[in-house]
């Protein structure tokens, strides 16, 4: 591997060396002594929980520069104590309601880390989470992601934001040339980076590095199959949630790197940039600008090394990550009929645990609106154990009327608040030993194809049968799924 790509060799030798020596352990305060540097977060408390977040933490070197478009490189020491008390920069986006209101910049590659550990040794599940966006916008800079009810079931929790749009999936001739292996990958390696830094770093966090649980919704179940595809993150991770985001696995969602690098190609030509010299020379304002323009889509690129082979194929054969899997989406959407059930299938049929979710759960405000059904991305307020704090997100208000709920912030009830919490057990469940079921709770049975069960999420929790027959069409004309 070293002599293919030597960067990534190199985050290799770092892991190896990093690992090798036991740390004595620590108490967990506002202050968390890393191997790469000490870090000040600080204590939040919400709905009467309380966890340590520590925000902004570098896991790989600054993309820029030289470094765009190449694979991440480890992050570098520091001295003294590092602030990670402010979100880290998104990463480089156009314009949308995800994540608004942050700073932009390349220098983008950093994790927030969620504990209510007390001490280092806890060895807690770790769960980390890729957000959403379609590989093109959001940051993992939410209150909504970083609440601390998960934490207190006894995870550590850690949100990634890694590179998007064209600044992290454009791939160019010249570019594989030069890495001597493909490109347009650069996002699928930051999430590999993050990773690496979780085996490093986590257990000065109260998390323990050989459990880690890797989930994300939309865009991020879409990170979180490429992880399970490429055999360069294999023995980082132990299981793995995709929520309404499985549609990789589909045929239709197939990008060849030649297509890929024709594409790149023709965002050259827009910049007007003759060599990799003057891409670099460019801002990412006037990247992203172009990649608009030209409609650029954002994809998992079958290269040939980072994903060797189509998804579709990868895992028809069987041949993805071996862990147990939770797949599922929300009532309103499509997926439950077509992507969902599909994934469900080849991942069962591939002899690793899978179990199949249908998210029926609306908020009081919107259980009394005739037509209104349980939408993209709002199973996110559950999961984290962030209600309200969620139901209040632009993202969620922007969402809403996809599944023909009035665009508003929505009262909530004890039920919300209940489920809530039950669904955050639920989630740290299946991190703790790959069972998503809670005893006294629900008893969640493994899914295939001969039987057909899932989880319906909603208040009563309930097992049934048919997902493919679950799906209830929002009441609106054009569903955004």
């Amino acid at each position: 591997m070293k002599t293919i790509l030597p960067a990534l060799g190199a985050v290799l030798l770092v892991s190896a060396c990093a690992t090798s020596t036991p740390r004595a352990p620590t108490m967990i305060g506002d202050v968390v002594d890393t191997p790469l540097g000490s870090v000040r977060g600080e204590t939040v408390t919400e709905n009467g929980v309380t966890a340590h977040i520590y925000r902004g933490i570098p896991y790989a070197q600054p993309p820029v520069g030289d470094l765009r478009w190449r694979a991440p490189e480890p992050a570098e020491a520091w001295e003294g104590v590092r602030d990670a008390t402010g979100w880290p920069n998104r990463c480089p986006q156009g314009e949308s309601s995800m994540g608004a209101g942050g700073p932009i910049s390349e220098d983008c590659l950093y994790v927030n880390v969620v504990t209510a550990a007390e001490r280092s040794d806890e060895a807690r599940p770790v769960m980390v989470f890729f957000h959403g966006g379609g590989l093109t916008s959001g940051t993992g800079n939410s209150t909504t992601y970083n609440h601390p009810m998960l934490p207190n079931k006894g995870v550590v929790v850690v949100t990634v934001n890694s590179r998007l749009g064209p600044i992290g999936y454009m791939a160019h001739p010249e570019l594989s040339d030069e890495s001597r292996y493909g490109s347009g990958n650069y996002g699928t390696l930051d999430l590999r980076a993050s990773l690496q830094w979780v085996e490093e770093n986590i257990e000065a966090f109260g998390g323990d590095p050989d459990n880690v649980t890797i989930f994300g919704e939309s865009g991020g179940g879409t990170k979180t199959i490429s992880q399970m595809a490429t055999p360069l993150s294999d023995g980082l991770f132990d299981a793995a949630i995709v929520e309404s985001g499985s549609a990789l696995v589909s045929q239709q969602r197939i990008t060849m790197l030649d297509d890929a690098e024709a594409t790149g190609v023709q965002l050259a030509e827009a910049l007007g940039a003759s060599s990799l010299e003057d891409l670099r020379a460019l801002s990412w304002q006037e990247v992203i600008a172009a990649g608009e323009e030209i409609g650029f889509r954002a994809n998992v690129v079958v290269d040939g090394y980072v994903i060797p082979e189509p998804v579709s194929t990868i895992f028809a054969n069987g041949d993805q990550a071996q862990v147990p899997l939770i797949v599922g989406a929300n009532q309103g959407e499509r997926s439950l009929q077509t992507s969902v059930p599909l994934m469900a299938n080849l991942h069962s049929a591939a002899g690793a645990p899978t179990y199949v979710y249908n998210f029926t759960q609306l908020p009081w405000g919107w259980r009394q609106e005739e037509g209104c059904v349980a939408f993209h991305g709002l199973e996110l307020t559950y999961i984290f154990g962030a209600v309200p704090t969620g139901l209040h997100s632009a993202t969620t208000q922007f969402l809403a009327g996809t599944g023909g709920c009035t665009t508003r912030v929505p009262e909530h009830d004890a039920q919300d608040l209940w489920l809530a919490e039950r669904s955050a057990e639920i989630w740290a469940s299946f991190a703790r030993d790959g069972d998503p079921s809670v005893p006294g709770l629900v008893e969640w049975p493994q899914y295939s194809e001969d039987d057909n069960v899932y989880l319906d999420i909603g208040v009563p929790l309930e097992v049934r049968e048919n997902v493919q027959g679950s799906y209830v069409r929002p009441n609106v004309e054009n569903p955004r799924f």
